[in-house]
């Protein structure tokens, strides 16, 4: 059978109930998937999935916008494969209600396809088939992947949910095929993905003359305005010379990157340290790296007005800056147990820093991107494991959704994120208890349904309370 909407008629639900003619009862529930669910509602992540996703080719049966509601959620849920996402999801008739599904979708189904030789529906069907949801993400348009990524980044400036002017910039291998590279904030407590690039395997993280690093700059500054990144953090597969010259002179951003240990500017302020004598700032140190404590010994000495990165120099010369000078500072790590070796590394910025603590300390943030986000979009949204898919249009769309539900579970941890939650629960649940009551029950009928009270229920089917308390409690509500 196909798509059937059912019209919400209160009366005409009681007068049913009266006869014993109802098909269906749901009641509701508030758990952690629900939550966050909720909180991407109230980000307005589900609204922007249907107006801004745009479908290659409609499908017959079911609406397009039910399906992209439900691919919404589907990242949440605690499952390995598409498969066992959408059993886990389809599982759970009150959250297929707040999708859009009723009750004869959850029980026969959308249409006739996926029986089996008895004729009967397979329960990998009800209501939606998991292939019905790879093919749904096969016809998304890649552009409209874009707009919806845009709109919801938007939002979360908007909302003053981004704070902080450093990113920094990544990436991460999905399996042999594919690569994501992200700008993430590092604000303390809370690591949000601004914008981000799926690539295949053989494609640079950089891109030609830097083009994925800066788009994706771009991209924010477009969506929060041009003093929105005023600092990058990167890692040495970014020491390019003529990027850091055009963020710094052509955008206005500063970068701290770390020096690959085979360049010559790395012999070169290692020689000036040497020559000049430079002071060496100790620290003890503890970090955690893949979950295990390191505790070190860090020696950091800063060197000033670096000359000798040629690259830099003359990009920097070609955009007005006759004399660009770069800061610096060599770290010397010394591991207190002795499990690992001594290592002498270092960082180039077009910002100088007032001591090479400070420029080593401001370039640690950035451990929050492997410890904190990619690691977690692995091992725990399974982004690596479970694509979904082998195509390119899948593997983007179960990217570009996995993203964004990261993102709303990073706000919900925040203060912020949690007062936003609960305002809109609060508001939700106000409006439902002045109408139904505490306990909100839905009735299905052969082409209508309504949300109910208990009380309501009770009378209709015949066995009304001696006594009804919904007078007493609508009462104190209006009182508030």
């Amino acid at each position: 059978m196909g798509w059937e909407w059912r019209r919400q008629d209160r009366e005409a639900v009681l007068a049913a109930l009266g006869r014993g003619e109802y098909e269906a009862v749901a009641t509701s529930a508030q758990g952690a998937v629900d939550d966050l669910a909720h909180l991407a509602f109230e980000l307005g992540v589900f609204s922007a999935a249907v107006e801004e996703i745009k479908i290659q080719r409609e499908r017959r049966g079911i609406p397009d916008d039910l399906l992209l509601r439900t691919l919404v959620v589907l990242p949440f849920l605690d499952a390995t494969s598409l498969w066992d996402a959408s059993t886990v999801l389809f599982g759970d008739p009150a959250i297929l209600s707040q999708l859009g599904d009723t009750a004869v979708q959850i029980r026969q189904g959308f249409n006739g396809r996926y029986r089996n030789a008895g004729g009967e529906k397979s329960p990998l069907a009800l209501p939606v088939h998991p292939n019905v949801l790879r093919q749904e993400m096969a016809r998304i348009t890649p552009g409209s992947l874009d707009a919806f990524r845009q709109r919801c980044i938007r939002t979360l400036f908007h909302r003053r949910l981004i704070r902080g002017t450093t990113y920094a910039i990544d990436g991460t291998g999905l399996g042999k095929d594919w690569r994501v590279v992200a700008l993430l904030t590092v604000t303390e407590g809370r690591t949000i993905l601004v914008s981000w690039r799926l690539l295949h395997g053989t494609e640079s993280e950089k891109g030609t003359e830097a083009s994925v690093v800066r788009g994706m700059v771009d991209e924010v500054r477009s969506l929060a305005g041009p003093e929105a990144v005023r600092l990058l953090l990167m890692d040495a597969f970014y020491a390019d010379g003529p990027l850091l010259a055009r963020l710094k002179y052509e955008d206005g951003i500063d970068a701290l990157v770390r020096i690959p240990e085979d360049r010559d500017i790395l012999t070169d302020m290692t020689q000036i340290v040497q020559r000049e004598s430079c002071r060496w700032q100790k620290h003890p140190d503890v970090r955690y790296v893949a979950g295990h404590k390191q505790v070190r010994t860090v020696a950091v000495a800063a060197i000033e007005d670096l000359t000798t990165w040629d690259s830099f120099r003359e990009t920097a010369a070609e955009d007005g800056e006759e004399d660009a000078r770069l800061w610096g500072c060599l770290i010397h790590e010394t591991p207190a147990d002795g499990a690992m070796k001594e290592t002498t590394w270092g960082l180039v910025s077009t910002r100088p820093f007032a001591s090479g603590w400070k420029g080593d300390s401001t370039w640690r943030q950035r451990w929050d991107i492997e410890n904190i986000a990619f690691r977690e979009l692995k091992e725990g949204w399974r982004l690596e494991k479970a694509r979904w898919g082998r195509s390119m249009a899948v593997v983007a769309a179960r990217v570009t959704l996995t993203c964004m539900a990261f993102n709303v579970a990073q706000v919900m941890r925040g203060r912020d994120g949690r007062q936003l939650l609960n305002h809109g629960i609060r508001r939700l649940r106000r409006q439902l208890t002045r109408e139904v009551g505490a306990a909100p029950v839905v009735v299905y009928t052969r082409d209508c349904y309504a949300v109910l009270n208990i009380e309501d229920i009770m009378t209709a089917v015949g066995r009304p309370p001696q006594e009804s308390l919904c007078a007493l409690i609508r009462h104190k509500q209006r009182l508030r």
